[in-house]
């Protein structure tokens, strides 16, 4: 019975976390930004959702998209410890020359049964796929990282029971349509499987050039 209820629980705040509406985003980075500002540019750019089968739990996943604004404060917060250097950061290549050039999100995913938390695997059970508003779906290339002390103080919501991973997204669907442009005006990232589904969304401010351009690579964000 107090499983029960403590599952009815989490489906409430679950519920009740779905119907607060996230504000839109831009993906021009303000110019004036401080390393104080790491920890509320983190907040507005992840996401989080859950999958559940009736009152039994099946993922818990949080992701984090590396927009140029993250990017920007990323290495205005952590510029001496997760400097080029850093193994963390090379393997999310937030600080990597050619960061950028494709989508990239950091996430961190729960499953009840472990065996399922396969998200790197070539035969793994979950498709991981990114879409926007103009685009077709586009699937990703998934990596695991290894959750370090470095990796929790750049995410801080990893749990002790979670797995971390990087995906990474072409910029241009399979008819040379661009995945995220700067009139984009949503980008969705889904995690599908037989057990269900999960989605997170971002809604973002259209840049007004009057044209469905590639949103341009952030180069010139994640030089030191």
């Amino acid at each position: 019975m107090l499983n029960s209820k403590f599952f009815l629980m989490l489906m409430v705040t679950a519920i009740a976390g779905c119907a607060h509406t996230d504000p839109a985003l831009s993906l021009q980075p303000r110019t004036s930004m401080k390393a104080s500002d790491y920890e509320k540019v983190l907040e507005d750019w992840t996401r989080e959702d859950r999958l559940y089968d009736g009152l039994e739990s099946k993922l818990f996943v949080h992701a984090t998209f590396h927009s140029p604004e993250f990017r920007k404060t990323f290495l205005l917060r952590h510029p001496d410890v997760y400097g080029r250097g850093s193994e963390t950061a090379r393997r999310l290549a937030l600080t990597l020359p050619d960061a950028g050039e494709d989508i990239e999100f950091f996430f961190s995913a729960f499953t009840t049964d472990i065996r399922w938390n396969d998200f790197d695997q070539v035969d793994s059970i979950w498709r991981v796929e990114l879409k926007s508003n103009h685009s077709e779906s586009v699937d990703g290339e998934v990596t695991r990282v290894k959750t370090t002390a470095n990796l929790r103080a750049i995410y801080p919501f990893i749990t002790d029971f979670s797995r971390t991973y990087v995906v990474r997204f072409p910029r241009t669907d399979a008819s040379g349509k661009p995945v995220l442009a700067s009139s984009s005006e949503e980008i969705e990232l889904h995690f599908r499987s037989a057990l269900g589904g999960a989605k997170l969304m971002w809604k973002l401010i259209p840049v007004a050039t009057g044209r469905r351009e590639p949103f341009p690579p952030t180069r010139e964000l994640v030089t030191r």
